[in-house]
């Protein structure tokens, strides 16, 4: 390599990482959610935004597939409901890792409390129902560091719509 070619390499590291790359992370008191693999954004208010969609069982799904938030933060959840038939009512429930089963099935005996058993103990927090069209907001403080699940405990829906909630 000649010295005009390091020199060219050097000036395209130093343009890429920009002007803050060379600040101190730690300067950064406040860590903000991150939705992973996702087009919902998060919001100046830290609003997680988040879309059920699906014509049917094999279609449903959320729009994301990980939330990483950072421990013991107040955040709102904003579920909107695009579905696009009247039995996909969809909710969002954050649970402990591995018990996505247990706490749907927990959950169908409680259709007044959005089949969410509301003595259950694997559960963190959770929406009220959304209708088709509907939007429902949540707010709550996230729990300690470590890694979580998300789900819809609507009876059948547990087993197709989840994804990771990580916490740092």
């Amino acid at each position: 390599m000649t010295k005009n070619t390091i020199y060219i390499i050097l000036a395209i590291s130093l343009w890429a990482c920009g002007p803050d790359a060379t600040k101190d992370a730690s300067q950064n008191t406040e860590e903000k959610p991150v939705v992973e693999d996702a087009a919902a954004p998060i919001n100046k208010s830290d609003t997680i935004q988040i879309i059920a969609t699906g014509a049917n069982m094999s279609e449903m799904k959320f729009d994301i597939k990980a939330i990483r938030v950072p421990a013991n933060k107040e955040i709102t959840v904003e579920l909107k409901n695009e579905s696009t038939d009247a039995t996909m009512p969809h909710n969002i429930v954050f649970i402990q890792k591995g018990t996505a089963n247990d706490v749907g099935q927990g959950g169908l005996r409680h259709k007044e409390n959005s089949y969410v058993n509301p003595e259950d103990k694997n559960v963190i927090a959770h929406s009220p129902l959304a209708q088709i069209d509907e939007t429902v907001y949540f707010t709550f403080t996230t729990p300690a560091i470590g890694d979580y699940e998300f789900i819809c405990s609507y009876p059948g829906h547990w087993g197709f719509m989840k994804g990771k909630f990580i916490t740092r």
